[in-house]
């Protein structure tokens, strides 16, 4: 055979594109089809929600056809290329970005509601870092540390609620002034002592990071502003209204002589709220909320930074989490989800830092705390909480530290002080601990704790279908108002398969993701498996399974740096899916399409929204006479009626639906004896019965009042424009007469 002289470099450099193309053409097509699928998983997940929700015969076809929507989503989509084209600038963008928005906020007249906010908030964490100093902790500027100072002075601050509550001192104006002394002397001091340590934030420097702090102003503005010119019925049940109906005229532990067993739970949440009641502002209430929604984003975003998530994916990740609407949408309702969700949250941040540095002082004792608090502020996160609990001893057992467990005492003991002083209130007035759920009742009548026979009970009757009723929480969610209201999302799904598909199954055998993974899906087995009083059960009940299994699969696939290839349409496809959520959120949330209406008024105050919206309702429902009647009585005073709780929440009164109660604690209502018993203990003052011949409870309570009139033991009073009847059963009002 001839020899062959060596390959000229030109002829091999062919012969490799050559090959590298033969081998490319079809991992090139492979990966064009697979992000073909990857847009088309992500668009069904889409259009399947929508066309349930917004087409046909779906439950919020006329929120689109109102104006209100269109104009409320123009605007903050203004607000949004405003702020990120500020950004953008070389010099000046953040003041330019700042000027945006407080445009924005002061049209919506939330800008002093956003101030007083921070500043409750900057109290908090003033006194958490005071705390932090005193334990001898780990001192520093980092995001985690800050989220760890904050959740210190929540601890210590609820403390002094309940304990000044305990002590007879925990009335509104107690407790206002009790804010202003403690948290104030807090920030003071905490500003002076570390001030040196202070740094401003940098702006951020690439297009990404500007379009994700955008996001965050526009999506915090816009559900402060909904928060301000919207409320939903239960937030008129027991929550906005806690002035009246929580603390009266005394403290937490003052007995209000309610019946309804929403009033006897766990009120961690209602009493940080405290400082903000009885100031008719809507948005001061409900602002707690927004500020634990960002709470939670940072500590989800903590959360992937130390599971190996960078830097902006982490944020972006955190946004999806938190734009799912039974996260984003329960930030304009006063309840305590979201609290809860955080302090769960937490919790899970302090079991990866004892994993990651088990000689790093003070997390399980903070992590320990967040855990046993959080079923105090819901009830409905006990068992994610529990395996959490179970999660942090864990890695307490296997990485021993006896030297830290001396500085975990004191946030265990404030919990458990707090936790304490929480149950006592709802056993003085109930007999039990917890009212709720049916289980821990069953648990209580054990040891002989039994349910007083005059305190409502929330009676689990519907069960969701299976399979049916899965395919419908992810695509369907219409079938269920409560879930359309407050949907529990789908674009986990899309990110499960692209993690499945880009990285194989491997990545699931991790020990944390595992975990997320168990606690996530669980949500699927509690909403089948367990009973609810409504159709589908709320969404709102599954925040923190939602919140872990959308971390889990953007860990999936972000967990280790992906490709450019790979993170862009990923990343474009999750920002499709919260813009969908953030919209359903501004067109659905509260019932309302949209904000407030379009006009040049700037001159809006927070203290003046809960009278704009209970003349807003009255307007529509015709009890604008009546609640004028009633405003001459002492907020006190005990009233019974069977208006719906979206007119009765906004009297100035203490009402309580009769419907509830018959729903609830039917024995109160089962006859006539029955009826007198219940006006005559509870202190009932009032009782109104509307002209309605469909009112469920009319024909049993109207009698027994007519024959109190005839006894000279009630008077019928007079009601200028006849919206109801008012009967008296008490005393005249203090000042004016509607006699």
């Amino acid at each position: 055979m001839r020899h062959q002289g060596p390959v000229p470099d030109h002829h091999l450099g062919h012969a490799r594109g050559r090959v590298r193309a033969e081998l490319s053409e079809p991992l090139s097509m492979r990966v064009r089809l697979g992000w073909l699928g990857w847009w088309v998983l992500v668009a069904a997940c889409i259009w399947l929600p929508w066309h349930a929700l917004y087409e046909g015969s779906g439950p919020f076809v006329r929120q689109l056809s109102r104006s209100l929507a269109w104009k409320s989503m123009a605007e903050c989509l203004l607000l949004f290329g405003t702020v990120y084209g500020s950004l953008r600038l070389p010099r000046g963008g953040a003041w330019l970005a700042a000027v945006c928005a407080e445009v924005y906020a002061r049209r919506h007249g939330i800008d002093i509601t956003l101030v007083l906010l921070g500043a409750y908030l900057a109290g908090i964490h003033g006194l958490g870092r005071c705390c932090n100093r005193l334990l001898g902790l780990q001192a520093g500027n980092t995001l985690t540390l800050h989220l760890r100072h904050t959740l210190l002075g929540l601890l210590t601050w609820s403390a002094i609620i309940w304990l000044a509550s305990f002590a007879g001192w925990g009335d509104l104006s107690s407790l206002r002034t009790l804010a202003i002394v403690v948290l104030g002397t807090a920030l003071v001091v905490s500003a002076w002592r570390w001030h040196s340590t202070w740094e401003l934030p940098e702006r951020p420097g690439t297009h990404g990071g500007a379009m994700l702090l955008a996001a965050f102003v526009t999506v915090t503005l816009m559900l402060g502003a909904k928060a301000a010119a919207s409320a939903d019925s239960d937030a008129l049940w027991y929550g906005l209204n806690a002035d009246r109906m929580l603390f009266g005229k005394g403290n937490l532990f003052d007995a209000q002589g309610l019946i309804a067993h929403v009033h006897f739970y766990p009120k961690l949440a209602e009493a940080l709220q405290a400082p903000f009641l009885g100031l008719g502002s809507a948005s001061l209430v409900t602002g707690f909320s927004l500020i634990c929604w960002l709470l939670l984003a940072m500590t989800v975003r903590e959360l992937l930074g130390n599971l190996g998530v960078a830097s902006r994916h982490a944020w972006l990740g955190a946004l999806l989490c938190c734009a799912v609407p039974a996260v984003a949408a329960s930030a304009v309702t006063p309840k305590g989800e979201l609290l809860a969700a955080w302090l769960c949250a937490f919790g899970m941040l302090a079991g990866l830092k004892l994993k990651d540095d088990a000689t790093s002082r003070g997390w399980l004792g903070i992590g320990v705390a967040a855990v046993v608090l959080a079923p105090l502020a819901r009830l409905t996160v006990l068992p994610y909480a529990a395996a959490i609990f179970l999660f942090l001893m864990a890695f307490a057992f296997t990485r021993p530290n006896r030297r830290a467990l001396r500085t975990d005492i004191a946030p265990v003991v404030l919990a458990m002080l707090t936790a304490g002083l929480v149950c006592l209130r709802t056993f003085e007035q109930t007999g039990v601990a917890f009212v709720s759920p049916d289980v821990l009742l069953d648990l209580q009548a054990l040891i002989g704790w039994h349910l007083h026979d005059d305190i409502g009970r929330y009676v689990p009757t519907f069960r969701t279908p299976f399979p049916g009723g899965l395919i419908d929480s992810l695509f369907g969610p219409a079938a269920y108002i409560h879930q359309a209201l407050f949907w529990m999302g789908n674009g986990w799904l899309p990110l499960l398969v692209a993690a499945i598909a880009i990285r194989g199954w491997r990545w699931m055998l991790k020990p944390v993701t595992v975990f997320l993974l168990i606690v996530g899906l669980s949500m699927y087995v509690l909403l089948y498996a367990y009973r609810y009083g409504n159709d589908g059960a709320d969404g709102n009940y599954f925040i923190v399974p939602i919140v872990m299994l959308h971390m889990a699969v953007w860990v999936g696939i972000f967990g280790t740096s992906p490709a450019p290839f790979v993170s862009k349409p990923v990343t474009r496809g999750a920002m499709a899916i919260v813009a969908f959520c953030l919209f359903m959120v501004l067109t659905t949330a509260n019932w309302m399409p949209g904000n407030r209406r379009l006009d040049a008024r700037f001159d809006r105050t927070p203290f003046s929204e809960l009278q704009a919206l209970a003349d807003a309702r009255f307007r529509i429902s015709g009890m604008g006479p009546l609640a004028d009647a009633l405003s001459h009585w002492p907020k006190g005073t005990r009233m019974l009626g069977d208006m719906p709780v979206l007119d009765g929440g906004y009297f100035p009164v203490r009402y309580e639906s009769l419907a509830t109660i018959g729903w609830s604690c039917p024995s109160l209502l089962a006859d006539d004896t029955a009826i007198r018993a219940l006006l005559r203990s509870h202190g009932i003052q009032l009782v109104a019965l509307a002209h309605d011949e469909t009112a469920g409870v009319d024909d049993r309570v109207r009698p027994v009042l007519d024959d109190l009139v005839r006894q000279g033991l009630a008077t019928k009073l007079n009601v200028d424009g006849g919206p109801a009847d008012l009967w008296l059963l008490d005393r005249a009002p203090i000042s004016g007469s509607s006699r």
